[in-house]
C-alpha cells in the first residue's frame, strides 16, 4: 500500500517543503465496507503521520546529511490539517495532513564544524609589522608580533565527506554572540558574510527525498495496516 508522499518547494533556497500524505481517497474506497472502522483507521493513521512523521524525516534526512537535529528540528515542522483527501456522496470523509518545513541556508555549525573557535594561541615565529598597526610604548616606526596560529575549518555536510571550507574562512563573533564561520567577499578586508550551506527544505526535496518517501510509506503502511486490524476486531 502507498499512502506517503512528499510534496513541494524543496528546491527554493529560502523556502519551504511539504511532506504529505497521498491517495487517502483511493485508501478510504477500498475500504469503505469497514464502515465506521475504516474511517477511525485512517483518522488514527493520519494522527499517526503527524505525531511521528517528524523523528521519521529527521532520520532520513541524516541519513543522507551530517545535519543536527537542531538544525532540522528548527525547521519545523508546522501542521497543515485537511491537506488531504474527503470522499463525498455518502462515503466515508476524512482529512489528512501535511508537515510544513521552512528555513534559510544553515551555517556549518549544525554540520559537526571543526574548529568550533578560532585558536587562541599565536605562532612562534616573530614578524615585523609597521608600527602604527600596534601599541608601541616608544612610537616606533616598527614592531615584532606573534601572528595567530593558522588553522582550516573543515566540516561533513554531506555524510561520510568532510570538507575544508576554504583558506579564506575564518570563525568570528556575529550578531547576537554567536561564533559563525565568515568568508572575504573580496580581497580587501571587508565586506564579509557568513558561510551558508543547505536549508532543511532543500534538503528533504535532494538527496534525502528517496528515503524521506520510502520510510513515510514503510512506517505508514504498517500503521494503517495496524489501525485495521484493531478495527476489525
Amino acid at each position: 500500500m502507498n499512502i506517503g508522499s512528499i510534496t513541494g518547494a524543496g528546491n527554493h533556497t529560502n523556502g519551504c517543503f511539504r511532506v504529505a500524505m497521498k491517495d487517502l481517497d483511493k485508501t478510504l474506497r477500498h475500504f469503505q465496507k469497514l464502515e465506521d472502522g475504516g474511517e477511525t483507521a485512517i483518522k488514527r493513521t493520519v494522527s499517526d503521520f503527524v505525531s511521528r512523521a517528524p523523528a521519521w524525516i529527521s532520520k532520513a534526512v541524516r541519513q543522507n546529511y551530517n545535519v543536527n537535529a537542531a538544525g532540522i528540528k528548527a525547521a519545523g515542522p508546522h501542521v497543515e490539517q485537511g491537506a488531504g483527501a474527503d470522499v463525498g456522496g455518502g462515503g466515508l470523509a476524512v482529512a489528512g495532513a501535511a508537515l510544513v518545513y521552512k528555513g534559510s541556508p544553515l551555517t556549518t555549525t549544525h554540520f559537526n564544524q571543526s574548529p568550533k573557535a578560532a585558536p587562541t594561541g599565536r605562532q612562534s615565529r616573530s614578524i615585523r609589522v609597521p608600527g602604527q598597526a600596534v601599541n608601541t610604548a616608544e612610537g616606533s616606526p616598527v614592531a615584532t608580533i606573534n601572528p595567530p596560529k593558522k588553522y582550516t575549518v573543515k566540516a561533513t555536510i554531506i555524510k561520510g565527506s568532510r570538507v575544508s571550507l576554504g583558506s579564506n574562512v575564518f570563525i568570528a563573533s556575529g550578531n547576537g554572540g554567536s561564533t559563525l564561520p565568515f568568508q572575504k567577499k573580496s580581497d580587501a578586508r571587508m565586506p564579509i558574510e557568513a558561510v551558508k550551506t543547505l536549508s532543511v527544505p532543500q534538503m528533504i526535496s535532494g538527496r534525502a527525498k528517496e528515503d524521506v518517501e520510502k520510510i513515510i510509506d514503510e512506517k505508514l503502511t504498517q500503521r494503517f495496516e495496524h489501525h485495521v486490524q484493531q478495527a476489525m476486531k
